[in-house]
Formats: C-alpha cells, sequence, structure tokens
C-alpha cells in the first residue's frame, strides 16, 4: 500500500535520528543569517558536501563565539529530517570554532603579508580634500547602492560633479575591472577621463564570497599605486576586506562614505550666513565710527599752521630745559666723584697703604716660620720614638744579648725538638757569625 509524503518524512525522520542520532561534525560555515525570531540558519560545507543546519535563538543567545562565513567550526548535535520540507537538517546543540576556513585562512595570509610590506602603514595613507569639487563612484551601474550614494550627494553637496565608472563587483574576474577604473582615473591625462579629487569604491552587503573579489591582492596593489586618494566602502559596518586596510580612507556603508568626504550643504551655507552676518555688523560699526570722526571734524575751528605748532613748539622748550638741567647735575656728580677720587690716590695715602701692607706682610712671614719649627720639632720626636720601638723590636739585639737563631736545613726555624730528628742539619746564627751543627 503507498505511503502518503507526511508518512514516508516522518519514517525518514525516525530513522535518521535513530541510526544517526547525536553526533560531532566539523566543516566550514557557508551561508549564515539570523532570522527575526532569534534563531539562526547556515550551511556547513566540505570540499564535496553541505548540509544546513539550525541553531535556535536560546542557545545562540548563551553562546560568545559570533558565527561568520568561511569559520571553520565543530558542531555538536542531532541529525533529524525537517518535516515542512522533507530535508535533512542538523540541530545544533553547542559550537566550537576549529580553525579557519579556506577563505578565511587566505584572507588572513594576504593581510599579514601585506602589513608586513607596509601596505596598511597609516604614515603613506594620503588626506582627502576639505572641500572636493568631484569624485569618481566605482560601483556596479545597476542596484540600490549608485542610487543612494547619488541621493545622499545631491543632499550634502550638490555642487559636486559625480561620475560613474560601471564596474562588476562581485564574480571572478572582478578585482580586474576595479583594479583597471583605479589605473585609468588615476591618470586621466593618459585615459582622457575627467580628473577627479578622489575615488570610492562602494558595494552593498554579501557573504565572504560575494565580497572575496575586493580581497585579491591584485586590487590591493592597485589602490596603494592609485595617485588620487581611494576611499573603500565595501559592505556593511561589520564587513572587513583587504581594500579596506589599503585604502586611504575606509568606510563602513557606502552612504556612509559620502558622509566621511563630503561637507554638509546646510553646515556650509550656516556657517557662510553668520560670516556674512559678521561682516555686516562689522562694517556698519566702522562706518559709524567714521561718520563720528568726521562730524567732530567738522564742528572743529582749524586754526593757522602757526596756531596748529605752539603746543608742540612749547612741549619742545619745556624738554629742551629739563635737558640742560640733568646736564648740568651729571656734571656736578661726575666733577664730585673725580675729586673723591683723586684725595684717595694722593702720595700720603698711597703710602700708608704700603706701610700697613708691608707690616702684614712681616707678620705673616713670622707667624708662618713659627708654625713651620713647630711641625719639624714635633714630626722629628715622632720620628726617634719609631725608631727607638723599631730597634728595641730588632731580631739583633736577642742575639747580641746571647741568643741564637736555629733554622733547618730547608731554612724554617727550628721550634720544637719533637719536630728533629738524629742527624738532622742545624743552621744556628749568632750575634756575630752564622754556624752549622748535627743533632744527636
Amino acid at each position: 500500500m503507498p505511503l502518503s509524503v507526511t508518512e514516508l518524512v516522518c519514517r525518514l525522520k525516525q530513522t535518521v535520528e535513530v541510526n544517526i542520532g547525536e553526533q560531532c561534525v566539523i566543516g566550514e560555515i557557508g551561508s549564515c543569517k539570523a532570522a527575526s525570531s532569534g534563531h539562526i540558519y547556515f550551511t556547513l560545507k566540505d570540499a564535496h558536501c553541505q548540509l544546513q543546519c539550525a541553531l535556535y535563538a536560546f542557545r545562540a543567545r548563551s553562546m560568545r563565539l559570533r558565527l561568520r562565513e568561511g569559520m571553520l567550526v565543530e558542531l555538536r548535535g542531532k541529525a533529524t529530517v525537517w518535516e515542512g520540507r522533507g530535508a535533512l537538517q542538523f540541530i545544533v546543540e553547542s559550537v566550537r570554532e576549529a580553525g579557519l576556513g579556506t577563505l578565511q585562512q587566505q584572507f588572513e595570509a594576504l593581510k599579514a603579508r601585506l602589513a608586513a610590506e607596509g601596505l596598511f602603514d597609516p604614515a603613506r595613507k594620503r588626506p582627502l580634500p576639505r572641500y572636493p569639487q568631484s569624485v569618481a563612484l566605482v560601483t556596479s551601474a545597476t542596484g540600490a547602492v549608485i542610487q543612494d550614494m547619488r541621493h545622499r550627494l545631491e543632499q550634502r553637496a550638490p555642487w559636486m560633479q559625480a561620475y560613474l565608472y560601471p564596474v562588476q563587483v562581485q564574480g571572478k574576474g572582478a578585482e580586474l575591472g576595479i583594479a583597471r577604473a583605479l589605473e585609468q582615473l588615476g591618470h586621466p591625462q593618459r585615459s582622457g577621463l575627467p580628473a577627479v579629487d578622489y575615488i570610492i569604491i562602494a558595494r552593498g552587503g554579501g557573504s565572504l564570497e560575494d565580497l572575496w573579489c575586493f580581497n585579491e591582492e591584485l586590487l590591493a596593489r592597485a589602490i596603494a599605486a592609485c595617485p588620487i586618494p581611494v576611499v573603500s566602502a565595501v559592505g556593511h559596518e561589520t564587513d572587513f576586506t583587504i581594500a579596506d586596510f589599503v585604502a586611504d580612507l575606509r568606510a563602513p556603508t557606502p552612504t556612509a562614505a559620502i558622509e566621511l568626504t563630503t561637507p554638509d550643504a546646510a553646515e556650509l551655507r550656516a556657517r557662510l550666513a553668520g560670516t556674512a552676518q559678521q561682516l555686516r555688523n562689522q562694517l556698519a560699526r566702522s562706518l559709524q565710527l567714521a561718520r563720528l570722526k568726521l562730524r567732530v571734524a567738522q564742528q572743529s575751528r582749524l586754526g593757522t599752521p602757526q596756531e596748529l605748532l605752539v603746543p608742540y613748539q612749547q612741549q619742545l622748550d619745556t624738554l629742551r630745559e629739563e635737558l640742560h638741567q640733568a646736564l648740568h647735575h651729571r656734571l656736578q656728580y661726575e666733577r664730585n666723584r673725580l675729586g673723591l677720587c683723586s684725595a684717595k690716590l694722593s702720595t700720603s695715602s698711597i703710602l700708608r697703604h704700603v706701610q700697613h701692607a708691608s707690616m702684614q706682610l712681616q707678620h705673616s712671614r713670622q707667624t708662618l716660620l713659627h708654625t713651620l719649627h713647630t711641625r719639624l720639632a714635633t714630626q722629628r720626636a715622632r720620628l726617634e720614638t719609631l725608631a727607638a720601638k723599631i730597634t728595641a723590636a730588632s731580631p739583633q739585639n736577642a742575639l747580641d744579648r746571647g741568643f741564637a737563631l736555629v733554622r733547618t736545613a730547608d731554612g724554617k726555624l727550628a721550634r720544637d725538638t719533637s719536630r728533629l730528628s738524629p742527624g738532622d742539619e742545624l743552621r744556628i746564627r749568632l750575634a756575630k757569625g752564622e754556624t752549622t751543627a748535627i743533632v744527636k
């Protein structure tokens, strides 16, 4: 009897859950998206197959790991069949990062190599113009990205001239078209394209595979070689590509690139209006002051040139009198000083100074001689005392009193008879002379 679809799917589900059940599986995350319910649905793949996986919201909230495309993970859960579509599905209970996926490995390796070459160095990044007049938009000619950017540009900087350079922004070989656009826009005199102040490379969000052309080394080096500043506006705020690191400026989204690189027209109008009002106020104050000066000049009576010079002539006479008095006082002061100096330098005064200095010198000489004799006598007495002590401690004094100095044949002092043996040769030193002896 034939089975219904529901019955067959139920049997398949039972078979999978009973025979497969809980398993641990490793693979690379492909497409990954979070539903409004909080559940996360993604594919797990290897070189030949892929598996649909589901991570429920209550488990996702307790996880610290953020799933993303290209991540190599180890999943623990159970295999089942989703009745709604009759599709094999793996219900994830826990996730552990197992390493980097193939694309992620390529991304990290290229990023490390280009960073070592200095392509990400902030010192080589060029500043963007503060008030640009033109921009080249390197992006797809279709889609919402170019429309959003044009609309935002018209709002913020309607005076700017925007040129679209249409390119493919996804798929194999897309990096070649973008690199060609940078080369031609960077050398307008050679390519015949209009000159622009800077370039924006833009694309909407997508998976790691969708954005991969912006991770190619060819495009990274084309950005670095472009003589015009380049802004990278690829994907969403959480997406990072190699182009972001090489570009002179990284914008989180395409519309954010417009906001970061253009002045706001409304703000400029407000600033210009404020500056114009300041100029009008300053001009009004200057005119008012000029009118006041003119009114004062018209009301005042202008005399003859001689009358105008009289106050200055009086001031000159006063200054001349003050100068004459100052010179007179200065001369008198200097004369008094000269008289005092002459009195101090008289012959009798000099003789008194010389006699006083001579007496001081004689007194110092006598004091020095007395000190020298005293110190010599003290040192002589100390020397005689030391000589007496040395003489008293001299071995010769003991020899002169009848003692003898006995040494063995090897020159050592003989201090103990127990260390001597019959037949040993001894050397005996007396007060006068030296002799030998044999121990018996």
